[in-house]
């Protein structure tokens, strides 16, 4: 009795012991697992397979020890997912992972949007009040920079304030209404992604300016090339006004100069008082007055020699300073970037070689593009606004010191004409044309959206009387 009593014991005995040594080696596999990022590692015939805690199995073919080595070694799954993974895989996943990041960001920095009269947060989207339409990730991304920004140097004034006077939070407000007005709703989600790709400018009323090559029709155009860059950078460099500007011809030379700088003194003899004194005359040396340079570039377009057409039809009459247009619908809608219907533009770096044998710079309303590509699209009209060389017109448009925020005051007056009929229409046109659903804008928004745009009027007319 006594030696099977021993035996139950000793049995007992040696099952605690089994079981805590089981128990024990579970323990040390918890921790293996908890210190290793994979369950195991092998190469076999140069092919390393590794198999993830979660079931997931990474292979690298024409393996090395090397890579084996740095497998068994690894800390972390993205080193693993490093060493099996092409170099474009890797990239996509840093990618993957920055965009990961961009969009933690964004939804931290939307909070700072929230409050602002100007803006309806709802979640991750961000409307700008009044338009019903959810604006594209990147223009969110750069209110966000401009209101931080704002509110940074605000120091103890109003950040509404600060917004109210800064000229490109201004001009992405408008280029986005602009943008709701177009009856393509493709137009308000995808151009302002499509302009920033390929460094478009939007100006201060907020059109953009782009690039297009016409054919010269007439041989001499020295003059409307003189006028309409000089106009156009006394504009937009010098910040100063045109009509101060007098236009002279001398010896086949074109020069301007400042109203102030046209006289000198000059002394003469009074007989009657036997005694000299002073009179302020015209310079003798400046040449053939033309003119002053607001009077000569609004009179291009009466100009014989400033006619251009395109390569393609030969049909369209071009001419710096007039708008150049063709009916919307015969254009059509396509994200390819060419051969499809409608007047087409590109951005500075993209010109078109053998399309014409001058590149103009032209101002575009985003409520009448209507087609968007890579690098190229189209619209129903535009304004040509200077000719430019090709040389000059990728260095004229990454020049900060030519602000384009200040080339578009008379083309905006113009585009506010009839604004709300126009934009209505548009809409009524658009939707016969096609089966799918346009998001709503209701005739109250368009109202709301043209009344806040109209709002420019009484700014550029304070900013002509004030300017120099």
């Amino acid at each position: 009795m006594q030696w099977f009593k021993s035996k139950i014991e000793h049995a007992v005995e040696k099952a605690i012991t089994k079981k805590i040594d089981n128990l024990m080696e579970q323990e040390d596999d918890d921790i293996v697992e908890h210190e290793k990022p994979y369950l195991r590692v092998k190469m076999v015939n140069n092919v390393l397979t590794i198999v993830l805690h979660d079931g997931e199995i990474l292979s690298k073919p024409n393996a090395t020890q090397d890579d084996f080595t740095k497998a068994i070694t690894a800390e972390t799954e993205d080193e693993l997912y490093n060493i099996c993974a092409t170099p474009e895989v890797v990239l996509e996943r840093k990618q993957q992972e920055e965009e990961a990041k961009r969009i933690q960001a964004l939804q931290q920095g939307i909070k700072s949007l929230e409050g602002l009269k100007d803006f309806e947060v709802e979640g991750n989207s961000v409307k700008l009040r009044g338009t019903g339409r959810t604006m594209p990730q990147l223009l969110v991304e750069r209110f966000i920079y401009i209101v931080d920004e704002a509110g940074f140097y605000a120091g103890f004034g109003s950040i509404e304030d600060k917004l109210a006077q800064n000229e490109e939070y201004q001009a992405l407000k408008r280029f986005f209404m602009w943008c709701c007005l177009n009856p393509r709703a493709e137009v308000a989600n995808d151009l302002y992604d499509f302009l920033n790709k390929n460094s478009f400018r939007i100006t201060k009323q907020g059109f953009f300016v782009a690039l297009r090559n016409v054919v010269t029709v007439h041989g001499g155009t020295e003059l409307v090339q003189f006028v309409s860059n000089a106009y156009n950078k006394v504009k937009a460099v010098w910040k100063k006004n045109p009509a101060w500007y007098h236009v002279f011809l001398k010896n086949g030379e074109y020069s301007f100069i400042h109203v102030e700088n046209m006289y000198e003194d000059v002394e003469r003899w009074d007989d009657e008082e036997e005694d000299w004194y002073t009179v302020e005359e015209m310079k003798e040396d400046l040449g053939e007055h033309l003119g002053t340079l607001t009077e000569l570039y609004l009179d291009l377009p009466n100009r014989a020699e400033n006619r251009f057409t395109d390569a393609h039809t030969r049909t369209f009459d071009i001419r710096v300073g007039r708008v150049v247009n063709m009916p919307p619908e015969e254009c059509n809608w396509s994200t390819a970037d060419c051969a499809h219907a409608g007047l087409h533009f590109t951005a500075d770096e993209i010109n078109y070689v053998g399309c014409g044998d001058q590149s103009v710079l032209v101002l575009i309303n985003p409520m009448k593009v209507v087609g968007i590509g890579d690098y190229k699209g189209r619209c129903y009209e535009y304004l040509p606004i200077m000719t430019v060389s090709r040389e000059e017109s990728t260095e004229i448009l990454h020049d900060l010191n030519f602000d384009t925020l200040e080339l578009d005051e008379s083309f905006a007056i113009r585009e506010l004409e009839n604004l709300a009929d126009r934009a209505k229409d548009g809409f009524v046109i658009e939707a016969s044309k096609h089966q799918f659903n346009i998001p709503a804008m209701t005739h109250s928004q368009i109202e709301a959206i043209v009344a806040s745009l109209e709002e420019m009027k009484t700014t550029i007319s304070k900013r002509v009387v004030n300017i120099d």
